[in-house]
């Protein structure tokens, strides 16, 4: 599997500031695309910190395969101020000189223009790049990244690509699908194995493992659990064909509590039960009374519904999905087209159902509920 890093420039993160979530953005679209990243590292717009964090992940021991490219994306660092440092470190850090793009010059004094801005000198700063780099373009902000590749030397033990992003989160993802996917295709080797994906409900990360490890002994697939109560999710890393037998076992044995199971670049199953619930919902509108959850369940549902499109309305009136406490737990009345549906139910793990904790995890058994019995013939 091809190996990236993640390296952020910017003391606003490393301060506190501002929260890295192209980190975490990244990081889940190179999975999808068969990309393990193996480090994030943030650095503060420091000269010699910045050097340094850029030598480190050719540096960096244990990933066992040196034949192998290293995928290197750098975020932030890219505008026209003086702590803006990215650009002239890569140059030092690949020992070549930076130099000025007129054509980019003039493309940000054009779009200053029509703007009706004034472009000022400091915008120059945005026109420098390490020669011999490719240029990437900003579909949405004024700062280009660039490409850049470096070839096996004694300061670079392995060939590393150079991927140098803007830190705005609407920039780098704009930037990410237009120039770095269609290179990434050239760069990344195919692989045979692919993300299997499950998520089970209401039952303990511990007792999820003890029922998935059993199955998966010996076959040296790599596994992964993230629990995110009242979900847990699973991943195995396997071929679909090879290791189907292994697969299907899985599948059966967390079938009483799965919501949903996919298989990263194949269409397939929604793992949110509350989008799943417009799907399966027979009515043109959802009716909600919530008086457990605080409105959480009515957010999950309105979230749902800004995500899904489509015509279905959620309406604050009883008669559709109703959560009411009751002396032990709370209760849930499903009642649709289809019929009416009363679940009693307490939570699980001790959760106190007057906290936040609690109420969440209410407005998501009542979601597991409905969908269920909407799903049931």
């Amino acid at each position: 599997m091809t190996k990236a890093h993640l390296l952020t420039i910017g003391t606003e993160i490393t301060s506190g500031e501002v929260v890295n979530s192209n980190a975490s953005w990244l990081s889940q679209k190179l999975e999808t695309f068969g990309i393990r990243v193996q480090s994030h590292l943030t650095v503060r717009d420091q000269r010699e910190e910045l050097l340094n964090a850029l030598r480190w992940p050719l540096q960096a021991p244990g990933d066992g395969a040196e034949n192998e490219p290293s995928l290197i994306f750098v975020t932030g660092g890219l505008g026209p101020t003086s702590d803006d440092l990215t650009r002239a470190c890569m140059a030092d850090h690949l020992g070549v000189k930076p130099e000025f793009d007129s054509e980019v010059w003039a493309g940000l004094n054009s779009m200053y223009e029509q703007r009706g801005l004034p472009v000022r000198e400091a915008h120059k700063h945005q026109c420098w790049f390490p020669k011999g780099s490719e240029r990437l373009s900003n579909p949405v902000g004024t700062a280009l990244g660039f490409y850049c590749l470096a070839h096996r030397s004694p300061d670079h033990p392995r060939t590393a690509h150079y991927f140098v992003l803007p830190g705005p989160p609407r920039e780098l993802e704009g930037m990410f699908h237009k120039e770095v996917l269609p290179r990434l295709i050239g760069i990344v080797p195919k692989s045979d194995l692919v993300w299997h994906r499950w998520t089970v409900f209401a039952v303990p990360e511990s007792e999820v493992a003890e029922l998935v490890e059993p199955l998966i002994a010996g076959s040296g697939l790599e596994v992964g659990y993230r629990a995110q109560v009242p979900y847990v999710r699973v991943k195995l890393f396997a071929n679909s064909e090879r290791h189907k037998d292994v697969l299907a076992r899985v599948s059966r044995v967390l079938a009483p509590s799965l919501v949903a199971e996919s298989v990263d670049g194949v269409p397939g199953a929604n793992h949110d039960l509350a989008e799943q619930l417009f799907e399966v919902w027979p009515d043109s509108q959802i009716r909600v009374l919530d008086e457990v959850s605080e409105g959480y369940l009515v957010q999950r549902l309105y979230s749902a519904r800004r995500s899904l499109g489509g015509n279905t309305e959620v309406r604050l009136e009883p008669g559709g999905l109703e959560l009411r406490p009751t002396v032990e737990g709370f209760q849930v009345e499903l009642s649709s087209s289809r019929g009416q549906k009363v679940f009693a139910q307490k939570l699980p793990f001790k959760m106190a159902l007057d906290s936040d904790r609690g109420r969440r995890a209410a407005a998501e058994w009542a979601l597991w509920l409905a969908v269920r019995a909407l799903k049931t013939p």
